[in-house]
């Protein structure tokens, strides 16, 4: 991430912020959560042959789904206790803990560093300055090659879970396409993902003022929240990754940096 995510990991005596909590959960155990493994798989299809980046690695999920398809990653954090729980995760999954490392866009862009992807998935809403990083990922792809972003869509829905991760904002197309040089980036697609969500973020945040329940993703999996999650996980993979939904909570964007 860019080095001002730096301002929202606020750990000094406090501990980790919820951010990194929900980070360090999510580590723990995303390897059945149904939305991240597909949406693993839609941002997979999107790129190119070649080495990839992931900035903000997070959980290090799209890391590891990459490695187990043998693809050259490095994943990239700013957050040392986020670093340290991806690179756990890997360990279970038996895969090797350098494919993560703590660093920042801006260090890699000075360094001269160049990826055939760059990804970036729910990054840019954690910084107040979204130019900056984003101009800083067009700047580690290499010309003819992919940027793949992914956002929190819909900012009616912009509610206490936004507030509690650290989200400055939720995008829609326009804005996030307010972004985008286009003479530095051709547009391959731009299209909403999570459609089911809408409704039920909706309520919780608007009518109910809370954030959603997402237990039945990450709680104990009783054999209801396993036939749920089976479902869902039928629903994401056959519906939202194959059907270009009219919204959704999550923006997918992938563009080619054009030659210099």
């Amino acid at each position: 991430m860019h080095k001002n995510q730096e301002d929202k990991t606020h750990l000094g005596g406090a501990g980790l912020s919820h951010l990194e909590g929900h980070e360090v959960h999510l580590a723990q155990a995303q390897r059945g959560d149904f939305r991240a493994r597909n949406l693993f798989r839609l941002v997979s299809q999107l790129m190119v042959p070649g080495s990839a980046l992931d900035v903000g690695c997070g959980s290090g999920g799209l890391v590891g789904f990459l490695a187990r398809q043998e693809r050259e990653v490095l994943g990239i954090d700013v957050s040392q206790p986020i670093v340290d729980a991806a690179r756990a995760f890997l360990r279970r999954e038996g895969l090797s803990e350098g494919l993560i490392c703590k660093n920042s866009t801006s260090e890699l862009r000075q360094a001269g560093a160049r990826y055939d992807n760059v990804i970036s998935m729910d990054c840019l809403e954690h910084v107040p300055d979204d130019q900056a990083l984003f101009d800083d990922l067009v700047a580690l792809v290499r010309p003819g090659k992919n940027l793949i972003i992914t956002v929190p869509a819909m900012p009616i829905v912009f509610g206490p879970r936004d507030l509690a991760l650290g989200h400055f904002r939720r995008y829609t197309k326009e804005s996030l396409l307010k972004l985008v040089n286009p003479d530095q980036l051709e547009l391959k697609e731009l299209r909403y993902w999570n459609g089911l969500g809408v409704l039920p973020t909706l309520l919780s945040s608007k009518v109910l003022k809370r954030s959603i329940d997402e237990s039945f993703r990450f709680g104990e999996q009783t054999l209801s929240r396993r036939a749920l999650n089976r479902g869902l996980n039928v629903w994401f993979r056959h519906v939202e990754n194959r059907v270009r939904l009219p919204a959704g909570l999550t923006l997918v964007m992938s563009a080619t940096r054009r030659a210099s």
